[in-house]
């Protein structure tokens, strides 16, 4: 028959959902769909904001220069001045710091992380009791995000974190501030290298400060993996 030559009107395919990564919550847990989404290296997540590795590392090393400065200045006012300035340098640096690791376990929301960026922060203001909340704030990301690493297939082309050192950050910070802590109440500050005591403290103090830049390097190069804009 004549209807039959006509061909029928095909069906319209079904909308394809919208993704939940979105203006209203970034750190949205996405569906299935989403995992491919953005750089053909891996997933990304473009409301991040990248971790300047470069500003964290001078707001530390600009200060240690300046106290150094210090030590060869006779004028007590251009040191008392250089002193303020290295405080106010290591302080930047503590607070961005904070600032990473918060953003970091924020990104993690999206892979059911079980902290917030704000609850993992909330007691690292606490002296000699934020060394055991590293364990679960420092060491924990670290576990995750290799799980992640192995298990996720948008991750698959970021690189894993060396969990060990994570693990040992803790302990070494817990160390570092009970010598802190002895060094106060006897007011007697390591500043002789010919003293073995004095040098322990150092040792352990310079072991610590070595852990946490490269535990937050790590942090950052893996924050900046998903704050990479799509090409």
């Amino acid at each position: 028959s004549i209807l039959g030559l006509i061909p029928s009107k095909k069906k319209a395919p079904e909308p394809i959902p919208p993704s939940e990564i979105s203006d209203q919550n970034p750190y949205a847990v996405p569906k299935a769909r989403t995992i491919w989404e953005g750089p053909p290296g891996g997933m990304y997540l473009p409301h991040l904001h990248p971790a300047n590795l470069l500003l964290f590392f001078l707001t530390l090393l600009v200060p240690i220069g300046l106290i150094f400065l210090c030590q060869k200045l006779v004028s007590n006012n251009t040191r008392d001045f250089l002193i303020s300035l290295a405080g106010i340098g290591l302080a930047a640096w503590v607070v961005l710091a904070i600032i990473y690791l918060h953003r970091a376990w924020e990104m993690m929301q999206m892979f059911g992380a079980h902290l917030t960026g704000s609850k993992a922060i909330r007691f690292l203001f606490l002296p000699i009791f934020n060394s055991l909340w590293c364990f679960v704030v420092v060491f924990g990301w670290a576990k995750l995000w290799n799980q992640n690493v192995r298990n996720h297939p948008g991750l698959q082309p970021a690189s894993a974190v060396w969990s060990p050192l994570f693990f040992i950050f803790p302990i070494m910070l817990l160390i570092s501030q009970g010598f802190l802590v002895m060094h106060f109440l006897t007011q007697e500050w390591p500043i002789d290298l010919r003293n073995q005591k004095h040098l322990i403290s150092l040792s352990v103090w310079g072991v610590t400060l070595a852990l946490t830049l490269i535990c937050w390097c790590q942090i950052g190069l893996s924050i900046n993996f998903l704050a990479r804009k799509k090409t």
